[in-house]
């Protein structure tokens, strides 16, 4: 009886030792393969405003993109609410429901990515109260200058990130910001 009792402490005494043998050897191997990767993502990182991870959509870009978007529309609409020409009209509506575009995409990716803007970046009717009434040409000089200035941030973020959607975004925007200043500039030669 003494003989198999001590055989079951033996066997008890040997399967814990190499269940802490199995243990501590996977956890070896977890930790060597985290270190590994955090590694590598440390080497992915670029900086536009702030760390971030290069295939990574942030928050802060797409809040920036959105606010951007967001001052361009409204400037477009506050346009439009005086006494213009039917070209300047329809010029300030295609950059109106071209941006309008621009929110949707903006709106999709960060939904895809879980990630929330809040809807005052949408919302047109408390930035329009802020902007003074102003000559049809100075509201088209502003929105030049807030369309150049999204074309900026556009190709910054472009020539920063490797982020799929953001490139795309990025490539599809940049055409219609450039269309949008060629008609604005356009405009702004025929009020002269």
């Amino acid at each position: 009886m003494k003989i198999l009792r001590s055989k079951h402490y033996l066997l008890l005494f040997l399967l814990s030792f190499i269940y802490s043998v199995i243990f501590i050897s996977c956890e070896k191997k977890n930790k060597s393969t985290k270190e590994t990767i955090k590694l590598q993502k440390t080497e992915d990182k670029k900086v536009v405003g702030t760390n971030i991870e290069a295939t990574e959509v942030s928050e802060q870009i797409l809040i920036q993109i959105a606010e951007s978007n967001l001052k361009v529309v409204a400037i477009a609409q506050k346009a439009q609410e005086g006494k213009l020409k039917k070209s300047t009209r329809n010029a300030l509506e295609e950059v109106e429901e071209n941006h309008i575009q621009i929110k949707n995409k903006i709106r999709k990716i960060a939904k895809d990515n879980f990630i929330i803007i809040p809807n005052t970046l949408y919302d047109t009717s408390i930035l329009k109260n802020f902007i003074d009434e102003m000559s049809t040409s100075l509201y088209l000089k502003k929105l030049e200058n807030s369309l150049n200035l999204e074309l900026e941030l556009y190709k910054k973020i472009n020539t920063t990130i490797l982020n799929k959607d953001l490139k795309t975004l990025c490539e599809q925007a940049m055409p219609i910001i450039k269309k949008n200043i060629a008609a604005v500039n356009k405009e702004q030669k025929q009020l002269q």
